[in-house]
C-alpha cells in the first residue's frame, strides 16, 4: 500500500512538472537536443558537414532541387502564357470583346490589365502547387491544401487588381504625357518606399503574439549596441502555417521592427535568439529590405524599357493595337527578368555578407552563430551547399556552409570556396 501511494505520488508530480512545463520546451525535438550537446569547441573547429545531421542534408538538397525546378516552371510558365495569349490572337479578341460592352476606353485597359494579372499565377498553379506539396511534405508548412488554394486565390486576385490599375494608369499617362516613362518611374520608386514603410501596418497577414519579456529586453540590448535604439521586437504566430524559424527586419523609420516568429523562440536557445536579433537589427540599421526592394524597382524598371524595345522590332499584325500588344510586352518583360534576376540575388547576398559581420560584432558569440546556422540547417532542411550551377542564380542568401566556415573559420565545404578565415569586421 505504501509503494502504492508513493508511485501515486510521484505520478501526480511528474504530472505537476509537466503542466508547468513551457510549451518551448515541449516542442524542442531530437535535433535541438542534438544540436545543444555540440560543444564550442566542435562548433568552432568541425568542418560545416560533420556538425550538420547528414540525413536531413540529403533530404534538404533533394527539397532544393524540386523547388529550383519548380521554380524555374513557374517563370516559364508565365511567360508561355503571354506568349499564347498575344500570338494566338486571344489578346486581340478580349480587347474586341470589351469593345462590344463598353465604350469606356479606362474600363477596357482595366480589364485588360486584370486579364494579364491573372494569367500569369493561373499558368503557374501546377508549379507553384508541385512547391507547395514538397513543402508540407518536407514537414516545413503545416498549411492544408484548402487553405493553400485559398491565400493562391486571393494572390490571383490582387494580381489581377494591380495588373488592371498598372494598364489603365500606364495607357492614359501615354496619352497625356510625354514623359510619362519618368513619372511611371518615379511611381514605381514611391510606391516602393510606401510599401516597405507601411508593410509592418497593414492589418492582413500572420497574427501578433505578446513578445516575452526577456526577448524584448535582449532585442532592446542589441539595438543600443548596433545604434538602432527604440526599435521594438514583435513576435509572430508563424506556426499556424510554416515548421520554419524566422527573424527579420521589417519597415523603415517610424514603423521599423524586427518579426520574430514563435517557432523561433521554441526552438533557439538565447544565445542563438540574440544572434539572429542582432542580424535582423543589423539589416534594419542599414535599410537593407528598402535598399533590396529599390534594388528591385530599377531591375524592373530597366527590364521594362528593353522589354518595350524588343516588342517594338517584332512587326504589328493586323488584329494589333497598343493594348492587345502588352502580351507581347510582358512575354519580352519576362525574359529580361530571366536574364537580370542574377543581379539581385548577387546583391541581395552581398547585404546578407555584411548583416553577418556586423551580427557577430555585435553579438561576439562566434559559438552561438554557428549553432544558430546549424539549427537552420537541421530543423529547416537548409542545405549546406546548393548545386554550384544553381546557387549563383537562385539563392539569395550565401551558401550557409560557407557563412559557417566564414565564421568559424574553417575551410569552405561548398564547390568553389576555399579556406575562410573568422569575420574580423570593425565594431558597429
Amino acid at each position: 500500500m505504501n509503494l502504492f501511494r508513493r508511485c501515486t505520488l510521484a505520478l501526480f508530480a511528474a504530472l505537476a512538472l509537466l503542466a508547468l512545463a513551457s510549451p518551448a520546451d515541449a516542442a524542442r525535438t531530437r535535433l535541438d537536443a542534438r544540436v545543444d550537446a555540440l560543444t564550442a569547441n566542435q562548433l568552432l573547429t568541425r568542418d560545416p558537414a560533420g556538425l550538420v545531421d547528414s540525413g536531413r542534408q540529403r533530404r534538404a538538397r533533394a527539397i532544393a532541387d524540386l523547388r529550383h525546378g519548380a521554380s524555374a516552371g513557374w517563370g516559364l510558365a508565365q511567360i508561355l502564357a503571354f506568349w499564347w495569349l498575344w500570338r494566338s490572337g486571344t489578346a486581340a479578341r478580349i480587347r474586341d470583346a470589351m469593345r462590344r460592352r463598353t465604350r469606356s476606353r479606362t474600363a477596357q485597359r482595366a480589364v485588360f490589365g486584370a486579364v494579364l494579372g491573372a494569367i500569369g499565377p493561373l499558368a503557374a498553379l501546377p508549379f507553384a502547387l508541385a512547391s507547395y506539396r514538397v513543402g508540407f511534405n518536407a514537414g516545413v508548412t503545416d498549411e492544408h491544401l484548402d487553405q493553400w488554394f485559398l491565400d493562391y486565390a486571393i494572390r490571383i486576385g490582387l494580381d489581377a487588381i494591380v495588373g488592371a490599375l498598372i494598364v489603365a494608369t500606364v495607357l492614359a499617362l501615354v496619352e497625356r504625357v510625354r514623359v510619362w516613362y519618368l513619372v511611371l518611374a518615379a511611381f514605381f520608386y514611391v510606391g516602393a518606399v510606401v510599401a516597405v514603410s507601411m508593410a509592418p501596418l497593414v492589418p492582413l497577414g500572420t497574427p501578433h503574439k505578446t513578445t516575452p519579456k526577456v526577448v524584448a529586453a535582449a532585442g532592446a540590448e542589441i539595438a543600443r549596441t548596433l545604434g538602432v535604439p527604440g526599435i521594438p521586437v514583435v513576435v509572430l504566430a508563424t506556426s499556424r502555417h510554416a515548421n520554419t524559424m524566422m527573424a527579420r527586419a521589417a519597415g523603415i523609420g517610424p514603423t521599423a521592427q524586427v518579426d520574430v516568429g514563435d517557432v523561433t523562440l521554441v526552438h533557439m536557445t538565447p544565445p542563438e535568439l540574440r544572434v539572429a536579433l542582432a542580424n535582423a537589427f543589423a539589416h534594419l540599421r542599414e535599410n537593407d529590405t528598402l535598399r533590396l526592394t529599390l534594388f528591385a524597382v530599377t531591375l524592373f524598371v530597366l527590364s521594362a524599357a528593353i522589354a518595350v524595345l524588343l516588342s517594338d522590332r517584332v512587326g504589328f499584325r493586323r488584329d494589333d493595337d497598343a493594348l492587345s500588344r502588352l502580351a507581347l510586352v510582358a512575354t519580352f518583360l519576362g525574359l529580361v527578368l530571366i536574364v537580370a534576376y542574377p543581379l539581385y540575388t548577387a546583391y541581395a547576398r552581398n547585404l546578407v555578407t555584411r548583416a553577418d559581420a556586423e551580427a557577430l560584432a555585435a553579438s561576439g558569440d562566434r559559438a552561438a552563430t554557428v549553432r544558430a546556422m546549424v539549427r537552420y540547417a537541421d530543423d529547416d532542411l537548409v542545405p549546406l551547399c546548393d548545386r554550384r550551377s544553381i546557387r549563383w542564380y537562385f539563392d539569395e542568401r550565401p551558401a550557409l556552409g560557407g557563412r559557417i566556415a566564414q565564421t568559424a573559420g574553417t575551410a569552405d565545404p561548398c564547390p568553389g570556396g576555399g579556406p575562410a578565415t573568422a569575420f574580423t569586421s570593425p565594431t558597429p
